[in-house]
């Protein structure tokens, strides 16, 4: 019987012995993927309610999600490279569970629906009787899954959705299954119990924190940026679209700084040593 911990060399059978997909694995695949871009283009035009709220997000920052709902603008304008990126995540991720049924493991279970104090959510399924989450992620973010690290650093809430799951489930044990969508390398992390989060408590939280008139306190401190002896925001920060709000008092009261490195925009908290590069307008 197949087990999770063998699944980059079953996945490297696949193609020494020549294997091909299930034709009805390969046309579940395949109807999925038609599924997920249809949803996409459905999803540029749709007006349904946000909902701040679920199990994909209670491992977020609460700070993050306090602006969230407080946020009565028009929904964030998003760029089709954005969408793109969304959706080729969503075919690495049908790809991955038809990979896997082609190499002999089983997947069971798909988009179960959990409750837990009305708050919801779809797990992705079970491979080899593994509660598990399937993932893309870019080389930086794989790294975290290949060694283990994700515990220490997981501003996305993995690990808190999938503790609720577990959670609802009563598993002590689960894992992420990832694909670097760089190189196409797989990798499998498993998640003890001592490692989740207690959703319950977390969500209790999140209620409370979500109905104040004031938000929780910020989720990173800034980091120095090299020897200059100014601030900058951290990675988790600087992806935000809440950021210029968040820490508009910085800086002696004129937010944030923004400068354009052949890297990227680099957001300054403090500006010891004015870079010596293009600085952005403050509406940036």
């Amino acid at each position: 019987m197949k087990n999770i911990s063998t699944i980059p060399q079953d996945l490297q059978a696949l193609w020494d012995k020549g294997s091909s997909p299930d034709p009805g694995d390969l046309k579940v695949f395949c109807d999925n993927v038609s599924e997920a871009i249809t949803s996409s283009f459905a999803e540029a035009v749709s007006e349904e309610e946000r909902v701040i709220l679920r199990m994909s997000s209670i491992g977020k920052p609460a700070r993050q999600l306090w602006y969230e709902s407080q946020d009565d603008t028009e929904p964030e304008y998003i760029d089709y490279s954005l969408r793109l990126k969304f959706l080729y995540g969503h075919i690495i991720e049908e790809l991955l569970v038809l990979l896997l049924k082609s190499s002999g493991h089983t997947v069971e279970e798909q988009q179960k629906e959990h409750e837990i104090d009305g708050i919801t959510g779809h797990q992705d399924g079970r491979v080899d009787g593994v509660l598990v989450d399937f993932k893309s992620a870019s080389g930086r973010s794989f790294t975290k899954f290949k060694n283990q690290t994700l515990v220490d650093n997981d501003p996305f809430g993995y690990i808190g959705q999938l503790s609720a799951y577990a959670h609802k489930e009563k598993d002590k044990e689960a894992a992420f299954i990832v694909m670097d969508k760089q190189t196409g390398e797989v990798t499998c992390m498993p998640l003890h119990n001592m490692e989740m989060i207690d959703p319950k408590e977390r969500i209790k939280y999140l209620k409370d924190a979500l109905s104040k008139d004031t938000p929780p306190e910020r989720c990173y401190k800034p980091v120095p940026d090299g020897q200059s002896g100014n601030l900058k925001l951290a990675t988790g920060c600087s992806y935000c679209r809440f950021k210029f709000d968040c820490w508009e008092d910085v800086n002696d009261g004129v937010g944030l700084r923004g400068f354009k490195y052949a890297n990227g925009t680099r957001y300054l908290t403090q500006v010891r040593k004015t870079p010596n590069v293009e600085e952005l307008t403050p509406n940036f």
